[in-house]
């Protein structure tokens, strides 16, 4: 006990209401931490799932809801014969829609279904896009707005290609990518990475087949290949360029053919079609 001038007396401050304050404030930033926790995750847990055939595809929103993210299943209100499920990732966040090993990027996914239709038959159509939306109170988008440069990709192993737009329409297995397309894949052991232009792309999910379509060109480190269309075996790294007729250029080395296996990892091509070419060879 202290005594103080003018008669007062200074007691101790009690250690039960120390400790009070102190289980006080750490309660409060433990529940602080809680609602960060719950509010990062309360998206990511989010998911719906479309099956065609044997393949499923899975959506998965992994934005945060402070950030605008939003996910409404089944919206019967938006459009008349018509159940809605939209998914909304808006950046720093996004939507994620796996199939087996590949995986497509966007800002939006709108699954549409017939009311009547009956789950896992392969009546939805699934549209992927990179548009900034807002809602209205039933839940449904009331305002999008495109992407200045609009984004939406396929990473499959190596190689990712982007587009604007993915589309798989109902009761077929084959979406459409719409482009311009521009396929990059990374060189084995830190080489360069082989690149690619198309106005198009197709994507089997049962298959997990992509197709570039219409005015594909690709470049390597010393090779430029073109032609109508080329359709990619990530698994194999290889890829079958077919035209009228396909070109492969390599320095002076020139092959043509209707069709030409490209072997991506060691740039090499091989004409298996109508073959016709120009090569250079050094004798001593």
């Amino acid at each position: 006990m202290n005594r103080g001038g003018a008669g007062r007396l200074r007691l101790p401050a009690p250690r039960g209401a120390l400790l009070a304050l102190v289980l006080v404030a750490a309660c409060a930033a433990c529940i602080t931490t809680l609602l960060l926790v719950q509010n990062v995750r309360a998206q990511s847990a989010t998911t719906f799932s479309l099956q065609r055939d044997d393949t499923e595809l899975v959506i998965s929103n992994l934005a945060l809801a402070s950030a605008g993210a939003r996910t409404i299943g089944n919206n019967r209100n938006c459009e008349e014969g018509h159940r809605l499920t939209i998914v909304y990732g808006p950046a720093p966040g996004r939507v994620e829609t796996h199939v087996e090993d590949a995986v497509l990027t966007s800002t939006l996914a709108v699954i549409r279904a017939p009311v009547e239709a009956e789950e896992g038959q392969g009546e939805e159509t699934l549209e992927l896009t990179d548009a900034s939306v807002t809602f209205n109170r039933p839940g449904c988008i009331d305002e999008s707005e495109p992407a200045a440069t609009p984004r939406v990709s396929l990473v499959q192993g190596r190689t990712e290609v982007i587009g604007s737009r993915f589309f798989l329409d109902r009761n077929v297995d084959e979406g459409v990518m719409d482009g311009p397309i521009a396929l990059e894949r990374a060189g084995s052991e830190g080489g360069e990475p082989l690149t690619a232009t198309a106005e198009s792309m197709s994507f089997a999910v049962g298959e997990q087949r992509a197709t570039l379509v219409g005015n594909v060109q690709v470049t390597s480190e010393e090779r430029v290949t073109s032609g109508d269309s080329l359709e990619l075996d990530e698994e194999a790294g290889t890829a079958v360029l077919v035209g009228n007729p396909a070109r492969s250029v390599k320095g002076s080395d020139v092959l043509e053919g209707n069709r030409l296996l490209y072997y991506l990892d060691s740039d090499d091509v091989v004409v298996i079609g109508n073959v016709t070419g120009e090569l250079e060879i050094e004798l001593d």
